[in-house]
């Protein structure tokens, strides 16, 4: 004779399909949710990049060319504007690279020594590319030369294989002289 137990304990396979069926739904949320945060992290941080540099570069030319006596455009030279500080400072501005470098020569007594042989600094940081550095000088109403100068360039940081990484922006501003 076969003796059943009315209470016996355990889980049916219905059961315990239900609860691997409701543990996978909870799992693919959880991952969807973790990935959706994880990604727009990465494109906070991408347009947070672009825009510090973005506005360190303008604050530094800004305080730079705002201040200088005049300007000479010696294009087609890598940096097309050298701009003169009195008495004797001049400098410039070029992409080099992936780089905007920034140059500043003085005049030793029998001028100014080539631009390319004062010590350059990188303005931008090196996780971010710069590019179509545009200096155009800019004339007033009357047809005053050189009032200002109109500075265009691009930011880029990331590939282009990386949606979440990737982001390439455009920047224009004008900066007159004092």
């Amino acid at each position: 004779m076969i003796n059943l137990k009315k209470n016996q304990k355990g889980f049916t396979l219905v059961e315990t399909l239900m609860y691997i069926f409701i543990m996978t739904i909870m799992f693919v949320i959880i991952t969807s949710m973790v990935m959706t945060i994880f990604n727009a992290r990465k494109q906070l941080r991408a347009s947070h990049t672009v825009h510090n540099n973005a506005r360190f570069v303008v604050n530094f030319l800004t305080q730079k060319i705002h201040n200088v006596d005049s300007m000479d455009d010696v294009s087609p030279a890598p940096e097309v504007l050298h701009f003169y500080q009195m008495p004797d400072a001049r400098f410039s501005l070029a992409v080099e690279g992936d780089d905007l470098v920034y140059r500043e020569t003085e005049d030793e007594g029998s001028g100014f020594p080539s631009q390319s042989t004062a010590d350059p600094v990188v303005i931008n940081t090196s996780d971010v590319i710069i590019s179509g550095f545009v200096l155009t000088p800019i004339s007033d109403a009357q047809a005053t030369p050189l009032q200002g100068v109109k500075i265009e360039f691009t930011i880029t940081i990331g590939a282009l294989t990386d949606p979440y990484g990737y982001l390439q922006k455009d920047f224009n501003t004008f900066i007159s002289i004092r």
